[in-house]
């Protein structure tokens, strides 16, 4: 029983490593946003706007509750950033949640093939990114977590990028 408890410790250990180590990381360049579905309109203009990044299901009721918060900070922010939510959940059921719900500033992207999941290499979610008008990740995290204060000092920045550390998101893997 005790080899077990610590076969499975081990176990354990090496898979959350792996979540963190596999993930993007602050300050790198992102990958294209390409290789999915718009579902809730054209995919939108990025020009000298930020880009909020959430993927997301229906399944995991944080991330659902979480859409909310992201909704008004999306009202908040409409100017400067640029709110897309990706789930790889069937596209009839996703399409009848989000017509169920009034996520008016949210746009909405459907990535069945997973083309996005793999090249922002997700293995764990809810997760967040958010990119800078240069393509650079400067914050990731769980979406419910993000402030309002946090988003405002990053992208009314000066010269420079604040880039915010990264949460340990270990749990709901998929």
């Amino acid at each position: 029983m005790k080899r077990l408890i610590i076969l499975i410790g081990i176990l354990i250990t090496y898979f959350n490593t792996s979540v963190v180590f596999s993930q993007l990381k602050l300050g790198e360049q992102a990958p294209a946003l390409t290789g999915f579905k718009m579902l809730t309109t054209e995919f939108p203009d990025l020009k000298d706007k930020f880009v909020f990044l959430d993927f997301w299901a229906t399944w995991n009721s944080a991330e659902v509750r979480s859409l909310n918060h992201i909704n008004v900070l999306a009202k908040r922010f409409k100017n400067k950033i640029v709110f897309l939510a990706v789930s790889d959940e069937n596209e009839a059921q996703i399409s009848s949640f989000i017509r169920n719900n009034k996520w008016y500033n949210i746009f909405f992207g459907l990535d069945n093939e997973q083309n996005l999941i793999k090249s922002f290499s997700i293995s764990d979610i809810p997760v967040y990114f958010l990119i800078s008008p240069e393509n650079i990740i400067v914050s990731t995290g769980i979406s419910n977590e993000i402030r309002d204060t946090e988003l405002d000092s990053i992208v009314n920045r000066n010269d420079s990028i604040k880039l915010i550390k990264p949460l340990n998101i270990n749990n709901n893997l998929k």
